[in-house]
């Protein structure tokens, strides 16, 4: 088995596990590959052994078994994206506070090396979105895993939105901003914003109004299979995993739909997500 390690240098437990993680791979008989920006600084600081998988990320991928995310969710997010294009499962190693998305604690790697060796984990599908223009279909940000944030200008007081489902009219309101969250997002910012927690498992979109100017509206949870439009008379900044943006003129209509890419996530099946949910909750306080 070939694994490919993406890692994120700026945790400061990653050298730390690093080091640990391919010693183990090694006696379990596994290989681990990385890209070059990521292998020279591995093999740099003597770290091994570690296959230069080139400068490709996506063609990396595909020349593996799996993406091995060492880090937080946001490194486990820009995993996901490369495991999707790469049609490659993902797994993450968890070094950040919370990690709803990594399955891997550091403390449990030579168990979950084992799992995946003997190829005890499931794959899961994971519903992705993504953003484009409604007149040309032109897509102007394909993937988001976590969310699609469409905001107002800074120079604008409120933003005015309209909402279309499958063409017709849903609302039309003013607020700072507008939250559309996958399932397995719904942890994230739109939970933050007053959201509903959904079992990543469900096809959906989450739209969650940021400081509506009216107390009457609510999130609402739309069908994985429709299409949400939204037009503003006002510019607006659209952002896809709080990474990628795009911006949009005023009166310029998108749809949010499903993404054509779908990632897939590892899982062991030792912890079901409300529990997981439970115990991260605690953490957050």
């Amino acid at each position: 088995m070939r694994i490919l390690l993406m890692p994120n240098f700026t945790k400061p437990r990653t050298w730390e596990v690093l080091r640990e993680l391919c010693g183990r791979m090694e006696a379990l008989g596994l290989t681990a590959a990385a890209v070059e920006k990521d292998y020279r600084p591995i093999a740099g600081a003597g770290i091994g052994p570690v296959e230069n998988a080139g400068e490709d990320a996506i063609r990396a991928a595909e020349g593996c078994d799996l993406l091995l995310s060492i880090g937080g969710d946001g490194t486990m997010i820009h995993s996901a994206r490369h495991a999707a294009q790469s049609r490659r499962p993902v797994v993450g190693v968890n070094l950040g506070r919370l990690g709803f998305l990594a399955q891997i604690e550091p403390e449990g790697l030579e168990h979950y090396l084992l799992c995946l060796k003997e190829g005890r984990y499931q794959r899961e599908g994971r519903y992705a979105i993504g953003v484009s223009r409604r007149d040309t279909g032109e897509e102007l940000l394909p993937f988001a895993i976590n969310d699609i944030v469409l905001t107002k200008d800074p120079g604008q007081n409120l933003a005015d939105f309209e909402i279309f489902c499958n063409g017709k009219l849903i609302d039309h309101y003013y607020a700072d901003g507008v939250i559309f969250s996958t399932p397995t997002g719904s942890t994230a910012y739109a939970l933050s914003a007053g959201g509903p927690v959904l079992d990543p498992a469900l096809q959906a979109i989450v739209m969650v109004p940021i400081c509506p100017h009216s107390i009457s509206i609510r999130p609402i949870v739309f069908h994985g299979q429709k299409t949400i439009s939204i037009r503003s008379q006002g510019a607006l900044q659209a952002i896809a995993d709080g990474a990628d943006k795009a911006f949009l003129p005023p009166g310029q209509a998108v749809t949010v739909g499903r993404s054509k890419l779908e990632p897939e996530f590892i899982s062991f099946g030792e912890n079901e997500f409300f529990e997981i949910l439970t115990a991260k909750i605690k953490q957050r306080g």
